[in-house]
Order: C-alpha cells, then structure tokens, then sequence
C-alpha cells in the first residue's frame, strides 16, 4: 500500500454527494510541521459495511447486444482475473445477456464471437506481458478480433520503473501490430493503481524517508498520463486508473510524494491495498464493458 510520507488525500467534489457519502462521519483535518518536513494529512473515515455494498447499475441492453457479435481478446494477471469475475457477476445478475467469456490460451479453436481472456507475461517484469501479448496477437489473435488489448499491473512499477522506456517500447509495438492487423481494433488500458497507507506506519515510513511504495505509484501515475497524452483522443483508451482513484460520490483518491500528486486507489474498492473487491470488481467490469461496446 502507498502513501505520501505515507498518507492518503481525497479531493471532494461538492455537490456529488451519494448514500455512502452520507453515511461518512465527517472528515478531519490535520496539519502539523516538522522541519523540514510538512504534512498535511486528510482523513475520511467511512461508515462500516458502505465499501462491501455490490454494485446495481445495469449494462445497457444496447452495449451487451454489441459485444455479444465481437470477439475481443484481452490479456492480463491478478487485477485482470478481479476484473473478468466482476464481469461474470454484472452478467448474471442481467437474465437474458448473451455474452460468452472464454478463459483460453490464444483463440485458435475457441468457439466465436466471445470474449476471449488470458494471462500475459509475468508479474513484475512489464516488458514479458508486452512481449507475451505481441506473440498471441501475431499467433492468430491478430487475424480473428475484433478487439485486442492487454493491461500491465501494479506490481509493473517501482520508483526505478524507467516509464519513458517502457512507453516507448509499448507504443512502438502497438503501433507495429495496429499496422500489421487493420481488421482489429487495438485498444489501450492505463496501469492500475495501489490504495494509499495510513495510520502510525505510514506516517513513521514517511517521515524516515521510506516511501519506496509512494514513489512506485507516483511511476504508474506518471506512465498513466503518458498514455492519456498519446492515447485519450483515439477514444480507444480505458482509463482503468481514473476508474479506481474515483469514489462513489465522484471525489478522487490522490497522494503526493516529492511535492508531486498521483492518483491512487479508493481504498472502498479494496480490500488488501491492490487487487479490487467486489464492488471494485463490479465498477469497473461495467465501466470496462460499456467502453469495449464503443469501440468500431
């Protein structure tokens, strides 16, 4: 978990109250300087059960008709499996949905249309799920998707992530398989994110200067923006970070390590710091769903 000199600071949005909002004791405000260090920390603390309630919104009829005549691959780990299992459960929770999900190595003798998913590469090391996607895409994904895409995880990043390097290899490798496979649609997924640290810990990790976590997703936010810069215009890029760092009632998780804001994951959608829990799961299954539907 992240946070700087360990702490998390959540930037509400007026007006955009919700249910879990409501339930909230109010915030506290702390300010408190310590040469050369100042803090300032804000904590909201939440009403117990508000993070455990499933999500209710329905997919639009109109987008599962639509996904449901694609055969779309998409690669991934850990958060990706939290992603495909919040999915499953958005789907059946709507009698009537068509939509077929495949866990399967490549697509060479999966039935379509469907929705294709499969692990890429190893944790840690972003440069083996870049390379492990380009060898599904040019093995027979590339000739038979509609849409292709594939996500890095947070684990990809420490505060040494060389992001420019690894943006650079990831661009030029997607633009090769854009041009090398025009039928299919490649889309783009920005890194998720870790919930920021608090309490007695990370206020001692940060005021001893340990705020390796910090900085690791300062990288992913930093490479995330990468992406929105080159990507975001396309309308082919699922902001699955913005998805995280946004609370129900629209306020935004950030943290700010080295006079620097990155966003982070709500700590509602989490349970453990990283991988998504089941309203996470189901949030940004149905974000992600209805994004795949606009896709042409």
């Amino acid at each position: 978990m992240i946070g700087d000199l360990g702490l998390g600071k959540r930037e509400m949005q007026r007006g955009r109250a919700s249910t879990c909002l409501a339930a909230r004791r109010p915030g506290r405000i702390f300010r408190k300087t310590l040469a050369p260090l100042s803090i300032l920390v804000i904590m909201s603390l939440g009403s117990a059960g508000c993070a455990q309630q499933p999500a209710t919104e329905r997919i639009s009829d109109v987008a599962l008709n639509t996904l449901a005549q694609k055969t779309i691959f998409f690669g991934h780990q850990s958060v990706g499996w939290n992603i495909i299992q919040g999915i499953e459960r958005v789907i059946k929770a709507q009698p009537g949905a068509q939509l077929t999900i495949t866990k399967a190595e490549g697509i060479s003798g999966v039935p379509t249309p469907a929705l294709i998913h499969t692990e890429v590469g190893r944790n840690s090391e972003p440069m083996s799920k870049l390379q492990a996607f380009e060898r599904f895409v040019r093995g027979g994904v590339g000739d038979r998707a509609d849409i292709a895409l594939f996500k890095f995880c947070y684990v990809d990043f420490d505060k040494t992530t060389d992001i420019d390097q690894l943006f650079a290899a990831y661009k030029q490798t997607m633009a090769d398989l854009s041009n090398a496979y025009p039928r299919t649609r490649f889309a783009y997924v920005t890194a998720p994110l870790m919930a920021p640290e608090q309490g007695v810990k990370s206020f001692l990790n940060g005021l001893l200067g340990r705020n390796d976590a910090a900085r690791a997703n300062l990288k992913r936010h930093q490479f995330n923006e990468i992406l929105r810069r080159e990507y975001a215009a396309t309308g082919a890029l699922f902001d699955l970070a913005k998805v995280e760092a946004t609370y129900p009632d629209g306020g935004v998780c950030t943290v700010s390590v080295d006079s620097q804001s990155a966003e982070c994951l709500a700590p509602t959608y989490t349970d453990d710091g990283g991988h998504l829990n089941e309203l996470g799961g189901e949030l940004v299954a149905r974000q992600f769903l209805e994004f795949l539907a606009t896709l042409r």
